[in-house]
């Protein structure tokens, strides 16, 4: 009985690694693409101002807090499995918002 409940919870930390991994990695990729708004001329875009403004603090703020639950997890040996799910949903959430917004805000594409 004590060997499933140790192998349960190696489980669950992988959970919590992998989803603190792609916490960091969705970080930084929010983060370079923020850092390359306005490149190479500074021009900003409708879409490039709201992207500033509204949508990367709100993703950073998401995905910190997933670090942070992942993080958390990954010591205290809970089930992470639940919270990876709900996370993979909060990205592709996230990436249709980012989606809807560059094709309906102008975006600077030339047609």
């Amino acid at each position: 009985m004590q060997a499933q409940s140790n192998a349960q919870k190696m489980t669950n930390r992988k959970f919590a690694g992998v989803g603190a991994f792609i916490s960091v990695f969705v970080l930084l990729i929010i983060y370079y693409t923020n850092s390359n708004i306005g490149f190479p001329d500074g021009h900003l875009t409708e879409f490039d101002v709201f992207y500033k403004e509204v949508l990367f603090p709100i993703f950073i703020a998401v995905n910190i807090l997933y670090l942070i639950v992942f993080t958390t997890l990954y010591f205290v040996k809970k089930k992470a499995s639940n919270g990876l799910i709900f996370y993979v949903l909060t990205l592709i959430i996230i990436a249709v918002i980012y989606y809807y917004f560059s094709i309906n805000l102008e975006n600077g594409q030339g047609g």
